[in-house]
């Protein structure tokens, strides 16, 4: 194929995207519109206490979110219950929600427990443990409810990173099953409260790349079932890379790294995508490059870049930090039409990350794809005037009650334009793709 046909392929990629994307099935829209009673749209924002010395709770801009993440707890080893946060942290977990409703209260709080960063074997083989066992499921629930309801959060997330055998993960559609009837439960108890919402921060529906069993599939029915939304982490793709990459790419042509594929999978996997909210990271990956005058995508790299204040991680920048490199003339940036991404290099630091502009493509993305919403991660990263967090909440305003139709924006989940009813193909999203796909080679053979 020659230069010119392969950028006629190119330029084709996101139109068979969105053709796929709307031939979901009439099953997922009746799904989403028997939905009524759940959430309108949501615009989500993870913060850690991480950041709390240069971004308190306190600094956030409320009015950009409907639902925040403390992010995280995990689970006691020993006990198998949720760990109590440490010292440090309890009285940032206490007053999390109280100084969140104080400005704003109908913006919804969710505790997240999660996998501990700084063990995740451990803590990886805890979580394995507990789902695996009925009793120990039974103190994890309970503690988890009973730490959200102590501390006035309106929901819990389950941000397990990663199961790691196919058995995790059918015990993780029982977990969450367990977790939804006992949510139920304890609300018919709890007369001057709503049900507590369940999330889950998952990844792909059927690719868990770096695990020794690399074709895990998520429980999709119970997932689908239990839970109110899953976020899909959309973003981290290539940490361990030696060259320079898009580590968040909207479309990727050479491998399934990309945010498109991400959410396409769990379209096709059959989750409603009324059920789905697509992740954006506010953070950068960046690398030294082993030659300055070798610096597009793909180039080699040296080493992670530099440790930065606020990631206290080699490899990771947030925005904030990003924004500082940006104002000096030295900095040179691209934008990549290709992958949807930007990226920019200044001596030997290279950097990726996520623009106001990328930003704004994905959740045009998001909304064609009618997505219930989207998470930023995390908004600490985020510089002082809230830059990407407002282009979020700008652009998902925009395209969610704009030109493409439902996206849940006013609650009535109602597909209005761009969805099966006007463009059906009458098949499973993976018969509609293969179709689509030998028709563009077909097209670009008749091109040529």
């Amino acid at each position: 194929m020659g230069r010119r046909e392969w950028c006629f392929f190119i330029s084709l990629i996101p139109l068979v995207e969105f053709l796929s994307i709307t031939s979901a099935s009439t099953l997922q829209q009746q799904q989403c519109a028997d939905s009524g009673g759940g959430p309108a749209g949501v615009r989500v924002g993870y913060w850690s206490p991480s950041s709390s010395r240069y971004s308190p709770v306190s600094s956030i801009d409320t009015s950009l979110f409907t639902h925040l993440y403390y992010s995280s707890v995990s689970i006691d080893e020993k006990s198998y219950a949720v760990a109590p946060p440490s010292t440090d942290e309890s009285s940032l977990l206490a007053a999390f929600s109280s100084t969140i409703k104080s400005g704003s209260p109908s913006v919804k709080t969710i505790l997240s427990i999660g996998t501990n960063e700084y063990k995740v074997d451990v803590s990886n083989a805890a979580f394995s443990r507990m789902a695996s066992d009925k009793i120990l499921r039974g103190v994890f629930i309970n503690s988890s409810v009973e730490l959200a309801r102590a501390n006035g959060f309106d929901g819990l997330d389950l941000s397990w990173i990663f199961p790691a055998t196919q058995m995790d993960m059918e015990n993780l559609g029982v977990l969450l099953a367990g977790w939804r009837a006992r949510i139920i439960e304890e609300s018919a108890t709890n007369s001057l409260s709503e049900p507590l919402l369940l999330t889950a921060t998952l990844y792909f529906s059927n690719h868990l790349f770096g695990m020794p069993d690399s074709n895990l599939d998520y429980p999709v029915d119970d997932i689908s079932k239990s839970i109110d939304w899953a976020n899909i982490l959309t973003f981290g793709f290539h940490g361990g890379s030696n060259v320079t990459t898009v580590d968040a790419p909207l479309y990727d042509t050479t491998s399934h790294f990309s945010v498109s594929y991400g959410v396409i999978s769990w379209l096709d996997a059959g989750v409603p995508p009324c059920k789905l909210v697509m992740g954006i990271p506010l953070f950068g990956r960046s690398w030294f490059l082993r030659n300055k005058a070798k610096n597009g995508i793909g180039s080699p790299t040296a080493a992670a870049g530099t440790k930065q204040r606020k990631s206290n991680q080699t490899g990771i920048i947030a925005y904030a930090e990003v924004e500082e490199y940006m104002n000096s003339e030295s900095t040179v940036v691209t934008y990549d039409n290709q992958s949807v991404a930007e990226y920019f290099y200044n001596g030997d630091l290279w950097v990726s990350f996520d623009s106001a502009q990328v930003v704004q493509h994905k959740l045009e993305f998001a909304a064609r794809s009618q997505l219930l919403g989207y998470f930023l991660w995390t908004i600490g990263f985020d510089d002082t005037n809230s830059t990407i967090s407002k282009q979020a909440s700008e652009s998902w305003h925009q395209y969610a009650r704009g030109g493409f139709g439902t996206i849940h924006a006013g609650g009535s989940n109602q597909y209005v334009a761009f969805n099966s009813s006007s463009i059906s193909f009458g098949s499973s999203y993976s018969k509609t793709l293969s179709y689509l796909l030998s028709s563009v080679v077909l097209l670009v053979t008749l091109f040529h």
